[in-house]
């Protein structure tokens, strides 16, 4: 589909603490109106794709599952002159299948920070595509979209014949409470799908630092100074630095930039990166901290 817009996403629970995803090892499947199967909670577009004359199910349950009896099977298909991608998504879609234009909104409720999304699947590609997972993670600030929270995101290519295990990251943007969570799994290039790509996933669940409750934000003071900064930039002296474990940069997209697990207190070169904007992570030991920065 064109302008597959992809994304605010995701629910589920922790380790210790949380709110569970729900039906995240797609047990649970319902009978549509219009004959189908559709996964209980979970959105699909079977219901516009599978009317006549079209006639497609591009989302089904298979028995191929790597948790319980059932997962979720997503095929991109040839629907009238377009082609239509697999997937699922916890918030709600719509299409105008005259202008092929579509959209996912919203999500469930959800108020916790997890640390990562997980999950397994199988993927079998048609020639050049790839198959998209993403988190957001979203509150209500008054305006007309959503503020982000957090993200995650991963795109892949390569054929995986068995049950592989997928970790990903959540990056957060700010120190809010989030309101909304929702996931969508896509089994195609959303910009330019590709019929015949074919991707299973089962047993989604977020995961949670195990030496915290939750992922805590202290607003008392600020991470990193300066801020911008163009060569140099500081730990904030009232963190103990014997208690930060180690200190991550990501890129505004979430991809991760530099590791560091020592030497914090001389500072940290950040004269390498590109101007723009960055993320900084320091995990101590009870309290995961978030900072956006600006590299000049």
């Amino acid at each position: 589909m064109k302008k597959f817009l992809l994304l605010h996403l995701i629910c589920i629970y922790g380790i210790f603490y949380g709110q569970t995803i729900p039906n995240n090892s797609f047990e649970e499947w319902y009978q549509h109106s219009a004959g189908h199967l559709d996964p209980v909670v979970w959105n699909t577009a079977n219901p516009t794709t599978n009317v006549f004359p079209i006639n497609k199910i591009t989302t089904e349950r298979t028995d191929d599952a790597y948790d319980g009896n059932y997962a979720a099977k997503l095929t991109s298909k040839t629907v009238l002159t377009f082609v239509a991608p697999g997937f699922i998504t916890l918030g709600e879609f719509n299409i105008n299948l005259f202008t092929q234009q579509t959209s996912i909104t919203g999500g469930i409720s959800f108020n916790l920070k997890p640390e990562k999304l997980k999950l397994y699947y199988k993927y079998t590609p048609a020639q050049g595509d790839f198959f998209r997972i993403g988190l957001w993670m979203l509150r209500n600030d008054g305006t007309q979209i959503p503020d982000t929270v957090a993200t995650a995101l991963f795109e892949g290519s390569e054929p995986k014949n068995s049950f592989t295990p997928l970790e990903i990251e959540l990056i957060y943007r700010n120190e809010f409470t989030p309101e909304i969570l929702n996931i969508i799994a896509v089994s195609s290039n959303p910009n330019t799908p590709v019929a015949g790509s074919v991707l299973i996933v089962d047993k989604i669940e977020l995961d949670y630092p195990i030496f915290s409750e939750l992922n805590i934000y202290d607003k008392t003071k600020f991470l990193i100074f300066p801020n911008p900064a163009s060569d140099v930039i500081y730990l904030n002296d009232l963190l103990d630095f014997n208690s930060v474990n180690i200190i991550k940069i990501f890129d505004i997209q979430g991809k991760e930039i530099f590791k560091f697990d020592n030497h914090f207190e001389n500072g940290i070169d950040i004269s390498s990166l590109d101007k723009g904007n960055y993320i900084i992570k320091v995990y101590t030991s009870n309290i995961i901290h978030s900072q956006k920065f600006i590299k000049l």
